[in-house]
This record gives structure tokens, C-alpha cells and sequence, in this order.
């Protein structure tokens, strides 16, 4: 087991250095600006619950405000989570299920067809209901302790903040735990009552102070709209275009791509499904592990993305069912074979070669790309490593107090450039959706710039704002007008996912249209210029 978990972390040190990219952009630059004492939702708006800008704060705070920092925190994060899915697996069934749980989740959770390598809020959240469940399994097996039940729904309640997805174990974790003290005749029924409601209290108990401090920093008005308004309209604008019939398509091809990489390794919880209902060591708790799976599934399933990073979540539940579905194989090898069997604990070899198999089948991105490299071949044409140089120059060429737009959704800039953004849109996909807020949306990030001033301001080519034919195009032709106000002095024009041309200065000034997606860099014009 320590042998993988210390080749998942070899792989995630050689790319350290790795370019951040938006989502980490967009959690880091929050966290930076919390370390700052700036409250979320005051100068980045987001439609997610708080609880991965205080992660990336903590993370920062230790190991620096730098990608590499973010991302050997992610380290911690990940390994720190498969070690828990040793300890429950373990005590599940025994030091198998504990082992094949571990490196099952630890291998997966750097996927890169699931994007995690990166650092995305369901990891975060998964090591929160990973805790939760370790903290539950001690509360369910003690007559008493109302601080253990209490704390067990704190972790969960936890990993709601982190991502708003993982209400859907929450929930499952309220009925399992309530369904449990049910059962026990040892305790009184009011002893019962005061178990459940303590774990339901913590479960609730993160979400009040999370809105009370919100409240108290007066930006909890800002908080209703992004996480609760703007969200509902956000869920449903693919539910309105996706008939529910064609569902099941896009589910699959998106999947597919999940969990493409590897593949041969998803073939084992599968296995574990059958096999579970075999193992009498499983006595009691089949429901409660396939209960568990279905909530994880289902966090995959809000507005019908199937965002790649969101399978990330599901990957608790299927470690305790790769764990226990090769337990239990073996279990069921030695009884059938009753000691007289040269093949030994073979299910445990079996695991081991599809672990090597499905890591070998394709090596290039643990161990063969660059970081820049591995970034061209996870996202196509995205201006991440362009926004790093970008960021630079702003940080290279201005004072500390400068203020900087983005016309785009690249939110790393301000985290990478240390300036503060001059509006809180630091995305612009909403802007652009078929959605009531959009027109509004464009009108208040117009009044924040112009109020701002900012001295940068950062145009990403409208083909990157996922511009829609049926889009409002009031930004654009406020951008048309208020760009007199400023000189282009630099630009990142990809013109391939290899090919980026860079121009800084008069260079700029001379370069004439962008042939390809990218970045163009303005400076406020003086009053003498």
C-alpha cells in the first residue's frame, strides 16, 4: 500500500510546478484574498459555498501562495483520504479490503481524465465525508457519546460547504446513522432522539456559521444571490436544453471520458457489487455500503454536467467496494478451496495486476510530459500557463495597490499577478448564459470596472467566454467604446495548443489582429499620453 500511495505523490511532485488553472485560479485568488482579511462574495462571485476558498487559505498559509504550494497540499489532502479508506476498509472486513480501498482511491484520485491532478473542490469534499464516515463508524458502534455523533455530522456538513454536491451523502449519512441507533435496544428511545439530533445539529452547524460570518462581514446579501438565486437558474439551463430521454446518452459519454484513463480499475467495484452480497462478514452492512454508493453517485448528477473533476466524489464509495469486493473474494477462495489451494490469495494479485496494468496503459502524463505538456494535453487551448506569463507582467509593471479587470474567466491572474480585481465577476461564462441575471449580471461588472478604473485590464477572446448566438452583447460593445481609455500593451495569441505568441510593449502596440483564441493586456492611458 505505501509503495503506491508514495508513487501517487512522486507523480504529483514531478508536476508541482504544473500551471494552475481556472478552477484553482478561482479558489486560490479567494483564499489569497481571505489570508488578506477580504471576506468571499466581496471581490470574486462564485455560485460555490465558501468552504474550498478557507481550504486553499489553510493550504497557502503553510506552503505558500504559489502553484506548487496548492499543489503539494493537494498531496496531504489525497493521500490523507486514502489512508482513512485504509482505516474504515480495515475495520469494515480486514487489512485486504483496508489496502485495496487506499491505493484504490489514491491511483484514481489523480486521474487525469478526471482532471485530478488539479486541485478541485470535490477532493476537498471527499476528504471531508471520508472523515465523516470514519467518525460515524465509531459513533455507531459506541451505546453513547452525543460529542462523537455531533462531530461525525460536522465532517459532513463540512464537505457540504467544500461542494454543495455532497448534501447527497449528507443526507444518506442522517438516514444510515438514524436507521442505526434505531436498531440498538441497549439505549432508551429518548437516548436515541438526542444521538440523531446531534448528528443532524452537525451537519446544519457549519452552514449557520458559514452565514453568520458571511452576515457579519455584510456580504451575506451577495452570498444569497450566487449560491441560491443564480445556482437555481444555473441548474436548470441544461435540464431546459437536454431532453430527459437523451440523458442516459450524455451521462455515458461522459463517463466514458471520466474514466477513461483507467478504465480496467473501475471494472473492480463493479465486481464488488456481486461479490458483497456473498461475504457473510458483510452481514448488516451491504445496505449501508450500497446506500452510501448511490448518494456518491448522485452528487455526479445535479444540473446534468457530468463535469470530469465531479466523478471525483464518487471515489470513496468505490474503494470500500473495491476493498470489500476483493476481501470478500478471498474470503469466499479459502473457504471453498479449504487450505488446499497453491494459488493463495489470489483476488489480492489479481487487484494488483489491474492496478499496474490500467497505471501502465498510459504513462505519458505520470511520467513521461512536462507540466506544460501535460497542461496542452489535459485542456486543448486554454490560456492557463499564458495567463502565469500574463500575470507576471502585470505584477512586474505595477504597484501593489494596482487594481486589474479580467474580460474573461481567468481568475489564476489575480491570484498570480498579487492584484485585487476591480469587480467581483471574476467569470464571465454567466454573462453569457440563456439565464434572467445575465443582462444584469453585465451592467453591474460594467459599473464595478468604471468605478475601479483599473490600471490592467485583460480581454480573453470571446470564443473563450462560451459566447452563445443568442448571448447579450452589451459587454462587448461597452468594451468597444471604453478600450479608448486604454493602450494594448501585450497579448498571448494561441494559434494551436503548442503554438503561443507572445508580445509585450511596442511589440503589442504593433502586432496586429489575434489569429488565434487568447489574451490581450491593456494599460490605463495617462492624462498626458
Amino acid at each position: 500500500m505505501m509503495a503506491v500511495l508514495v508513487l501517487v505523490a512522486a507523480v504529483r511532485v514531478r508536476l508541482l510546478n504544473s500551471p494552475i488553472e481556472r478552477d484553482e485560479g478561482e479558489y486560490a485568488y479567494a483564499g489569497q484574498l481571505m489570508l488578506q482579511g477580504i471576506p468571499p462574495y466581496e471581490l470574486a462571485y462564485n455560485m460555490k459555498f465558501p468552504g474550498t476558498y478557507a481550504a486553499y487559505a489553510v493550504i497557502m498559509a503553510i506552503f505558500g501562495e504559489t502553484p506548487a504550494g496548492i499543489h503539494f497540499g493537494m498531496i496531504i489532502v489525497t493521500t490523507l483520504t486514502a489512508l482513512m479508506l485504509f482505516w474504515l476498509g480495515k475495520r469494515m472486513l480486514d487489512a485486504t479490503a483496508g489496502i485495496v480501498a487506499s491505493t484504490f482511491y489514491a491511483v484514481l484520485a489523480a486521474s487525469p481524465s478526471m482532471l485530478g491532478l488539479a486541485g478541485h473542490a470535490t477532493q476537498f469534499a471527499a476528504f471531508f465525508a471520508t472523515a465523516g464516515l470514519c467518525v460515524m463508524w465509531l459513533a455507531r458502534q459506541s451505546s453513547s457519546g452525543l460529542a462523537m455523533a455531533a462531530a461525525a455530522g460536522i465532517l459532513f456538513g463540512t464537505a457540504i460547504l467544500m461542494k454543495q454536491h455532497a448534501a447527497f451523502i449528507a443526507l444518506w449519512a442522517a438516514i444510515a446513522f438514524a436507521g442505526t441507533c434505531i436498531r440498538k435496544r441497549e439505549i432508551s428511545a429518548g437516548q436515541k432522539f438526542r444521538l440523531v439530533a446531534a448528528f443532524g445539529a452537525g451537519i446544519v452547524l457549519p452552514f449557520g456559521l458559514c452565514c453568520l460570518i458571511l452576515w457579519r462581514a455584510e456580504v451575506i446579501g451577495n452570498f444569497w444571490f450566487w449560491t441560491v438565486q443564480y445556482a437555481r437558474q444555473y441548474a436548470s439551463i441544461t435540464a431546459a436544453i437536454v431532453p430527459l430521454a437523451k440523458l442516459p446518452q450524455v451521462f455515458l459519454y461522459h463517463f466514458n471520458e471520466a474514466i477513461s484513463d483507467f478504465a480496467l480499475l473501475w471494472l473492480v467495484p463493479v465486481a464488488g457489487l456481486a461479490t458483497i452480497w456473498l461475504d457473510v462478514r458483510l452481514d448488516g452492512l451491504r445496505l449501508w455500503l450500497l446506500g452510501f454508493s448511490v448518494a456518491a453517485t448522485a452528487t455526479v448528477f445535479p444540473g446534468f454536467y457530468f463535469r470530469p473533476h465531479y466523478f471525483l466524489l464518487m471515489l470513496p464509495a468505490l474503494a470500500l467496494l473495491a476493498g470489500c469486493g476483493v476481501s470478500g473474494a478471498g474470503h469466499l477462495w479459502r473457504q471453498r478451496a479449504e487450505g488446499k489451494s497453491k494459488l493463495g490469495d489470489w483476488p489480492v494479485g489479481v487487484f494488483a495486476l489491474v492496478l499496474a496494468v490500467a497505471i501502465l496503459e498510459d504513462p505519458d502524463v505520470w511520467f513521461v510530459l512536462t507540466p506544460l505538456q501535460v497542461e496542452t494535453r489535459l485542456y486543448g487551448v486554454r490560456p492557463f500557463s499564458a495567463s502565469a506569463a500574463i500575470a507576471g507582467y502585470i505584477r512586474d509593471n505595477s504597484a501593489p495597490d494596482a487594481r486589474v479587470a479580467v474580460l474573461g474567466s481567468e481568475p489564476e491572474i489575480y491570484f498570480l499577478s498579487h492584484r485585487r480585481s476591480a469587480t467581483g465577476y471574476i467569470y464571465t461564462y454567466a454573462l453569457m448564459e440563456p439565464q434572467p441575471f445575465a443582462r444584469k449580471m453585465q451592467d453591474q461588472m460594467i459599473r464595478e470596472i468604471e468605478g475601479a478604473a483599473p490600471e490592467f485590464v485583460v480581454f480573453e477572446d470571446d470564443r473563450i467566454w462560451e459566447r452563445r448566438a443568442n448571448s447579450d452583447p452589451a459587454i462587448f460593445n461597452w468594451w468597444d467604446s471604453y478600450r479608448t481609455n486604454y493602450a494594448r500593451v501585450g497579448l498571448a495569441d494561441m494559434t494551436s495548443p503548442v503554438d503561443v505568441e507572445y508580445r509585450w510593449g511596442a511589440d503589442a502596440v504593433k502586432y496586429g489582429g489575434m489569429q488565434g483564441a487568447g489574451l490581450e493586456v491593456f494599460r490605463r492611458l495617462r492624462a498626458h499620453e
